[in-house]
């Protein structure tokens, strides 16, 4: 080998003075698995605990929900029984009267006084009716017809043009809501109608 070869040689295995060389990189620390196995689990408990701690309250609303309804069922019927309480009390003693009349009819009762008993059993049922705020409806012949109060059951001929739309027949009454005034069951009657009589022309005489 020359000089000149040793020379080469030795300038291309020489470093450079003051070069560095690659610095080492630093190993990550491996990930602690135990310790976020452990974060995830109190994570899942604490979520677990919030969904039954809202079941909970629901369940709650719910039976104070259905609690709050019955007792206002019981607030009504005990309402309706004390409106009503009037009512059924005039309805017994109306049964109580009925039964002792029963009792008491032998069989030469005739005809007018069967009327008059059942009539005054109606009289007394009237005053249960005003008293739980209805009043008949009593219309008569020869009223004008009220469609609000008038259930038509039936058209009869008018004798007259001015008894035309009137009541011809009252077939039964029928019952008023004294608040309101409106009709609670409308009478039924039968109504009159007028129609023009329908005249023949006169036969023109033949003139021979």
């Amino acid at each position: 080998m020359t000089l000149h070869e040793n020379a080469g040689a030795a300038v291309a295995t020489e470093e450079p003075a003051g070069a560095a060389g690659p610095e080492p990189v630093a190993a990550e620390p491996a990930p602690d698995l135990g310790a976020r196995l452990t974060e995830l689990a109190v994570a899942v408990a604490e979520l677990q605990q919030e969904v039954r701690a809202a079941d909970e309250r629901s369940a709650a609303r719910e039976s104070m929900i259905e609690r709050l309804h019955e007792d206002n069922q019981k607030l009504r019927a005990g309402e309706r029984r004390l409106l009503l309480m009037p009512v059924l009390t005039d309805l017994q003693r109306l049964r109580n009267d009925l039964l002792r009349q029963a009792g008491a009819v032998g069989n030469g009762l005739d005809a007018g006084e069967v009327a008059g008993l059942l009539g005054s059993y109606a009289q007394s049922l009237e005053l249960t009716l005003e008293r739980g705020g209805v009043a008949p409806i009593r219309p008569a012949a020869g009223d004008a017809f009220d469609p609000a109060r008038h259930r038509p059951d039936g058209v009869l001929p008018a004798p007259r043009p001015e008894d035309h739309d009137r009541i011809a027949a009252v077939l039964s009454d029928g019952y008023l809501d004294t608040t309101s005034g409106r009709a609670l069951t409308p009478a039924t009657v039968r109504v009159h109608r007028w129609t023009e009589p329908v005249t023949a022309p006169l036969e023109k005489e033949d003139h021979v």
